[in-house]
């Protein structure tokens, strides 16, 4: 059995407000054809399917698009859960179209599809909560483990009624775990056993552009608790591309097929491809994605270096976080000529002699408070602040109009 595991497409999500839609169509054109060209029997998305809960029309377009060129008419079949950013009412909400065509759309845990008894292509042959049981149409069957996001909003349950951080880990960690121990008591010899879940895994290594873990929102999830049984677990949440040290089976997250913020700079997009047979070890294999521009941070001595480097067509295929050095703020013709020279620059941070001269020196401690306050959001902004923005900082540092503009 041929697998292909995705996850984390976050269809409709931007960059500093700039459309990645486009490359996310070309994303979702290569898969489709990647699934024909590998011959894959079973395409797994492991959540995070759309960036928010309302995702913008053009997105679900995508979404819907790519589904019916996966499915190939039932002759495939395709697993999607929902993940923390997917609702899961409106990921479950086409499952009685999809159904028919192989395809299974689950938002909760505990889950439950009914059974297909149709003679050809993709059959539903058993469900129960959590688990599914599905028939391909080369002779193999499935039995897989599903975990979309279990929070506890969505588990449907309280947790801990302990407020402790350790408490309410342990019992999150333990909950879970019992999720996938009961729906891997389906697994058999005969059949290929897999865990898809959308989890974060201790462990795992994060990137600035999972927003819910950076802020705390994500409760981390033992690697011991996925089911020895299974062979392979599908996992989605964590963007980088990477297998987690500990877990009793081979689980990988596939990561996210773009880059969604410059903590990504550099690293390497892909899918995965499994291969494996029913009581035998699954082999597994990372296919880099070509789709999507990469992001870049270009750091230029002068206005000069960088229009020179942007004069390379080959640099204005990526979205670019630029610092340049420069002996004054930029002007807003200059900001204005560096959008032009390079659509695709994001991000643009002024280095100032001043900032640099002073920012290693505890003289700076010595300035006006306003004057510390000018020099670095100049420094963050690429050019002068507008003395409103100084104002408003002041009052907020301050408590109170007017009070802190001269003191340190």
């Amino acid at each position: 059995m041929r697998i292909l595991h995705t996850a984390d497409w976050h269809l409709g999500r931007t960059l500093e407000g700039r459309s990645r839609l486009p490359e996310q169509r070309d994303f979702l054109n290569e898969l489709c054809d990647l699934v024909d060209d590998e011959g894959v029997d079973l395409v797994l998305v492991a959540g995070d399917v759309f960036d928010s809960g309302n995702p913008p029309a053009e997105a679900e377009n995508l979404f819907y698009s790519a589904l019916e060129r996966l499915a190939a008419g039932g002759r495939r079949a395709v697993v999607v859960i929902a993940g923390n950013h997917d609702s899961p009412e409106r990921l479950r909400a086409a499952s009685p179209l999809a159904l028919p065509f192989g395809i299974c759309l689950l938002g909760y845990p505990a889950e439950e599809l009914p059974a297909d008894e149709r003679a050809n292509g993709v059959r539903r042959l058993d469900s129960g909560p959590g688990w599914v049981e599905l028939a391909l149409p080369g002779g193999e069957a499935a039995v897989l483990a599903t975990l979309p996001y279990p929070s506890e909003a969505r588990l449907g349950e309280l947790l801990s009624r302990s407020l402790g951080e350790a408490e309410l880990k342990a019992a999150y960690s333990q909950r879970v775990g019992q999720a996938l121990a009961a729906a891997a008591s389906h697994f058999r010899p005969d059949t290929v056993n897999l865990v898809v879940s959308h989890v974060y895994l201790r462990g795992g290594r994060t990137s600035d552009s999972e927003r819910d873990i950076q802020l705390g929102g994500a409760l981390a999830v033992e690697p011991a608790v996925l089911p020895a049984g299974a062979q392979y677990a599908a996992l989605g949440h964590l963007h980088r591309p990477q297998a987690v040290a500990g877990a009793p089976i081979p689980c990988r997250y596939a990561g996210s097929p773009l880059a969604y913020s410059f903590s990504e700079v550099d690293q390497e997009k892909v899918v995965v491809l499994v291969e494996v047979q029913a009581g035998q070890p699954a082999k597994w294999r990372p296919i880099p994605i070509r789709a999507g521009f990469p992001l870049k941070t270009w750091c230029a001595d002068s206005l000069e270096e960088f229009f020179a480097w942007a004069a390379d067509e080959r640099n204005l295929r990526a979205w670019v976080n630029l610092e340049v050095r420069v002996p004054e703020p930029l002007t807003p013709a200059q900001m204005a000529e560096i959008q032009r020279r390079h659509p695709r620059v994001v991000q643009i941070r002024a280095r100032l002699p001043e900032a640099e001269a002073i920012s290693d020196r505890p003289e700076r401690a010595s300035l006006p408070l306003r004057e510390q306050f000018r020099l670095f959001a100049a420094r963050e902004l690429g050019g002068e602040p507008d003395p409103e923005l100084i104002d408003l900082f002041l009052e907020l540092v301050s408590g109170a109009p007017g009070e802190g503009a001269g003191g340190t």
